[in-house]
């Protein structure tokens, strides 16, 4: 065996015919069209606050009155933070959620684990805008451009006819997206059709075709179903790289799938801890 020829590298090369180890090898290597992932940054322990403290703040600050377990709740919405495994209670950050500042906590004796947040959660304007949503409160909308590639909001597709009627009450705007919703009504999974999802600190907003409520965390569907015209591949491309780049949960369905929709979708969920026939 040979070592690596990367400077400063002493490991030794196990393929045959290969002259960089696989980490070099990976590096020079990066696979086409992926997206780099926001790096996650380190919290300030001195700075972390509970939920308690952020409903204080908010009603404080924004007049909005909010009990902790809602709080929870809609941080659970967002994916920023899911249940343990183990049915042990409370509450564990997911990887989005330390992107905006949680940290877990260990249980207190005879408590349940829980999540902790930076300083900066307070100014974040997502949450801001979930809770508004959840109270039923006015938001005001920015004014964004429609043709300006870095907001994720020209990229949504324009409204449609919503004429088709799913068996949990959504309109829905086609027959592959009236079987995703009918699949995820049947399996008993918690979800949301075309919900708004707040990206970064700046609430920039995306829309997914549907948003799942999983054990695991959140699962985001899209049915790719109207490939081939150019604006609507442009608008599919640039969804999937905002998926990668903020470390969400994609599920691609498209039009081949809705022959054996319950069993190809029903295979995907059971890694998210769903249980279903199928």
């Amino acid at each position: 065996m040979v070592k690596c020829k990367t400077a400063d590298c002493d490991t030794e090369v196990t393929k045959k015919g290969f002259y960089l180890c696989y980490p070099c090898w990976k590096k020079q290597n990066p696979k086409k069209g992926s997206t780099p992932k926001k790096k996650i940054e380190p919290v300030d322990p001195s700075t972390l606050i509970t939920s308690t403290k952020i409903c204080e703040h908010i009603l404080e600050q924004h007049s909005l009155k909010i009990s902790s377990q809602k709080l929870n709740s809609i941080l659970n919405e967002l994916g920023w933070i899911s249940k343990p495994p183990y049915d042990v209670g409370g509450w564990q950050t997911t990887r989005n959620g330390k992107r905006n500042g949680g940290v877990n906590q260990e249980a207190l004796r005879g408590g349940s684990p829980y999540v902790k947040w930076g300083n900066k959660i307070l100014k974040n304007k997502a949450l801001l805008r979930a809770v508004r949503d959840m109270l039923g409160s006015d938001v005001k909308e920015e004014t964004v451009s429609k043709d300006d590639d870095s907001n994720p909001q020209a990229h949504n597709a324009p409204n449609r006819a919503k004429t088709i009627k799913t068996r949990d009450g959504h309109y829905v705007a086609s027959r592959g997206e009236c079987m995703i919703d009918n699949f995820l009504y049947g399996a008993r999974i918690a979800h949301a059709y075309e919900q708004e999802l707040y990206l970064g600190e700046d609430a920039k907003v995306m829309i997914p075709d549907f948003t799942a409520l999983t054990p695991k965390c959140n699962v985001y569907i899209e049915f790719w179903g109207m490939e081939g015209k150019p604006a609507y591949d442009k608008r599919k491309e640039i969804k999937k790289k905002l998926y990668a780049e903020y470390d969400l949960e994609l599920v691609e369905v498209y039009p081949k799938h809705l022959d054996y929709i319950d069993a190809y979708l029903g295979k995907i969920f059971a890694k998210y801890g769903v249980k279903t026939a199928f």
